[in-house]
């Protein structure tokens, strides 16, 4: 047998907005591309597979396929930034958190301080003066804790803003990432399908190779669509077209394969898929953003 196969911080905010808007635009641009060769395009690569060896406007098939692959990265090292700047800025929450809430045991206990000596004060016929120095000494801490507690619930405040922004951009920047990713995918799938029909269809007259491109095209349907799909999303291996040399011994199919069609001459007993296992989850499967509490 031969085988045939498809060749920035929390400070950074403002930064990673501006991030995303520039790759938002240059997706926008590829997806552009993406849709000249999957929509109005489709029908004539389906129908004269030899265009897709041709330059789609200023980009070859590999040279988009490139630049696609280029977005996908960018997206997901700005999902990975904006992922670890969300967790550094649960840390600083957490320790200010903690410090807000040692500064308010420390108010309650120099309050109740305050309130002893207050009842000593009172108690105390000749009211000394180191009693009443000792209780301006505590009311002055009190003041002071006061104000560090003050600061220290705006320093929280604004970090509980921050880790919202922070959870707003990883949503779009993950929502960003699959876009790039499914457009890199739907490109992979159109060229596949393309370097079938060149395989399977490669010889004939006009119309012989007209009803071989309609027999096999039929036979890449939706649901091998979305098997192909599948594979690349779980990161498994790209599925292949494997074409059957030895037509005297019998082929035993491997794991996850199938005909690409018995029920045409083109292709019977002469070519099968190998897809993958459909049962492995496809990457960020089941992946959501926590919304546990500030």
């Amino acid at each position: 047998m031969s085988e045939y196969e498809e060749a920035p911080p929390a400070s950074g905010s403002r930064i990673t907005g501006c991030i995303v808007q520039v790759l938002t635009h240059c997706l926008a641009l590829l997806v552009g591309a993406v849709g000249g060769i999957a929509g109005a395009n489709l029908y004539e690569v389906i129908a004269h597979p030899e265009l897709a060896q041709r330059p789609e406007g200023d980009l070859s098939r590999a040279d988009l396929l490139a630049k696609l692959e280029q977005t996908e990265k960018a997206y997901e090292d700005l999902l990975a930034e904006t992922a670890r700047v969300g967790e550094e800025q649960k840390a600083e929450l957490a320790v200010a958190s903690e410090k807000v809430t040692g500064l308010q045991g420390d108010i309650s206990k120099k309050q109740e301080e305050i309130r002893i000596l207050e009842e000593k004060s009172k108690k105390s016929a000749n009211r000394s003066a180191a009693l009443k120095k000792e209780l301006e000494a505590k009311k002055l801490e009190l003041e002071g804790l006061q104000g560090q507690l003050t600061v220290a619930l705006e320093e929280k405040a604004k970090l509980e803003q921050d880790l919202v922004v922070s959870r707003e951009e990883t949503a779009v920047a993950r929502q960003e990432t699959d876009v790039a990713r499914n457009q890199t995918v739907d490109a992979k799938w159109v060229g596949f399908k393309s370097d079938v029909l060149l395989v399977v269809c490669e010889k004939g007259n006009k119309n012989k190779l007209a009803r071989c491109r309609d027999e096999v095209g039929a036979a890449l349907t939706s649901s091998r669509a979305s098997r192909f799909k599948h594979c690349l999303a779980s990161g498994q291996a790209e599925p292949r077209m494997v074409r059957v040399d030895d037509k005297k011994e019998p082929v035993n199919l491997p794991p996850y394969s199938e005909w690409v069609s018995q029920e045409s001459s083109f292709t019977e007993s002469k070519f099968y898929f190998v897809f993958c296992d459909p049962s492995l989850p496809e990457a960020g499967e089941g992946e959501e953003l926590t919304d546990d509490p500030l």
